[in-house]
């Protein structure tokens, strides 16, 4: 029988992990009616002309279901989270633990089958807002077999790779579960090694699991982007179509690889609704952050992250209390896992406050780049195209931005170009809702 001391203890933490979980969802929900109200407000003047009459009415529809979705699915998952905390995630471990002698497969297969019971709940709502709000407002072009495709596909992946990165994270705790330290500075070195290998090989090779590309064919728009690439010291090995059209309308581009040597992504949504000058003004804008080396800005950003992230997981870890709360008999780790994700969000909001700060920086010098390289006239052009076909919320209130957008709403960016000066632009970078 547990003292009655500890049995409190245990209540105030199972209350302390709750409460977190509803205030998180509070807030959040406070901020999307936020967001929500204010994009009903005067649209910005150098933005009126990227929704015609028609438009602008789908967009308020798309944007109205959108948000109702949103709020629906947060506290469907919020509601199935608390469900499986008080109760049933104790149970399961119980169940595992006779399955398997080595607490290493215990925890994987315990991960295994919350990860499935949460793809399972989830698919309903996947299956609503693809084959009928994205269908309705006319973004959907995904197929039955595509989805099942990708949805399988996906899974599997998250499998295999989480199960990979789980397991190898809980060998390491079970050799050094007395070391707090010396487990986190274990653990914050794996997932450094693992970080750059998965920016340098593992996102193409998930791109090419889900998508096929094929290669530009020769002519004007390919000889220009070769030109633009070696003009800044770059070998454009390949200029590739991904076939996006087969689960979107929406449109994008990519730069992809690390060093002097890269790829061209190029969605042919993009190539069906753009001109070749915006087509390459939206390239420009990807070298930007090539030359600017972005990539190994965020990189290193994310990896010194994931040391904090790292101590807080050995933190948890180190805390029974905390498993004792919700009816195990002391740390799990598959259980540590799934705490650290609730606990860690909060930090995580106020984290991404300086991390999306920097990032719109970044698209703001992105952005001058590719005015400077191409035209002002093409980049602006460009990036009103991008907000017309994908929906974009022209008027994003400045909580929403503060504390989500990596991307500096379009009628900001189209301002800073407009001004065409490095030093307005990069004025721009820090006073967009940088405070």
């Amino acid at each position: 029988m547990i003292p009655p001391e500890e049995q409190l203890g245990s209540d105030g933490m199972r209350w302390l992990v709750i409460g977190l979980l509803f205030a998180v969802y509070i807030f959040e929900t406070a901020v999307a009616v936020l967001n929500y109200q204010h994009s009903r407000k005067p649209i910005p003047e150098n933005v009126e002309d990227v929704y015609d009459r028609e438009r602008y009415k789908k967009w308020l529809a798309y944007s109205l279901e959108g948000h109702r979705f949103s709020l629906v699915l947060q506290g469907f998952n919020l509601l199935v989270l608390l469900i499986l905390l008080l109760g049933p995630l104790a149970w399961l471990a119980r169940q595992v633990s006779a399955w398997a002698a080595h607490p290493t497969w215990q925890t994987l297969a315990f991960l295994g089958i919350y990860q499935t019971f949460m793809v399972l709940a989830g698919v309903p709502f996947r299956l609503y807002r693809t084959f009928s709000i994205e269908e309705r407002h006319g973004f959907n072009r995904t197929t039955k077999q595509v989805f099942i495709r990708d949805t399988v596909v996906s899974y599997l992946v998250t499998l295999a790779l989480g199960g990979l990165l789980l397991g190898g994270i809980h060998l390491i705790f079970l050799k050094l579960s007395g070391n707090l330290w010396g487990f986190a500075a274990a653990t914050w070195a794996s997932l450094a090694v693992i970080m750059v290998l998965a920016a340098a090989f593992v996102g193409k090779w998930l791109m090419r699991l889900f998508n096929k590309f094929t290669a530009l064919p020769a002519g004007e728009l390919r000889t220009r982007i070769e030109e633009l690439g070696s003009s800044q010291g770059f070998n454009v090995k390949a200029i590739l179509v991904m076939d996006a059209s087969k689960r979107s309308t929406k449109s994008n581009a990519v730069f992809a690889g690390i060093g002097r040597t890269r790829e061209v992504i190029l969605f042919d949504t993009l190539l069906e609704r753009m001109s070749d000058d915006e087509i390459l003004a939206v390239l420009a804008h990807e070298l930007g952050h090539a030359v600017h080396k972005d990539t190994w800005r965020l990189l290193g950003r994310q990896v010194a992250l994931m040391a904090l992230y790292a101590a807080a997981i050995g933190l948890i870890l180190q805390s029974p209390g905390l498993y004792v709360a919700f009816g195990f008999s002391g740390v799990h780790f598959g259980f540590g896992v799934i705490l650290f994700s609730i606990l860690l969000e909060p930090v995580s909001l106020l984290l991404g406050i300086p991390f999306n700060l920097l990032s719109r920086r970044a698209e703001f010098k992105a952005d001058a780049f590719a005015a400077e390289q191409t035209d002002p006239a093409w980049m602006i052009s460009a990036l009103k195209a991008l907000a017309r076909e994908n929906l974009v919320n022209l008027n994003p209130h400045p909580l929403a931005v503060l504390l989500y957008y990596s991307h500096p709403p379009v009628s900001e960016r189209i301002a800073a170009i407009a001004e065409g000066s490095w030093q307005q632009i990069q004025k721009k970078g820090r006073n967009s809702y940088g405070f």
